[in-house]
């Protein structure tokens, strides 16, 4: 896997993939029940939905995005189905701010 950038024509912009995500998440899976979970509108979730997992085996109809969010401005697990204790989250920004 190498970083590799896509143009995402639909939404006019441009994203990067990490190297060795798609390695990440087939190993993650195995350990873990996976959503896409952003505070960005539904067609930037299900395009990124669709990059990282175009066959459906990752996030099957576990994309979360901003009109899912129960609070303003902040994500929240009440909306992913599963236990808060076992949950793992990686986000692409340092400032994370997650209601549990």
């Amino acid at each position: 896997d190498t970083a590799m950038l896509f143009r995402l024509d639909r939404m006019h912009m441009m994203t990067k993939l990490r190297p060795y995500v798609h390695t990440f998440l087939r190993e993650a899976s195995t350990m873990f029940e996976m959503y896409i979970y952003t505070m960005a509108e539904r067609p930037y979730a299900l395009e990124m939905a669709n990059m990282l997992d175009p066959k459906g085996v990752y996030f099957p109809s576990k994309v979360i995005s901003q009109a899912d969010c129960t609070q303003k401005h902040q994500k929240g697990l009440d909306v992913v189905l599963g236990l808060e204790s076992a949950v793992v989250i990686l986000d692409d920004t340092e400032m994370v701010s997650v209601d549990m």
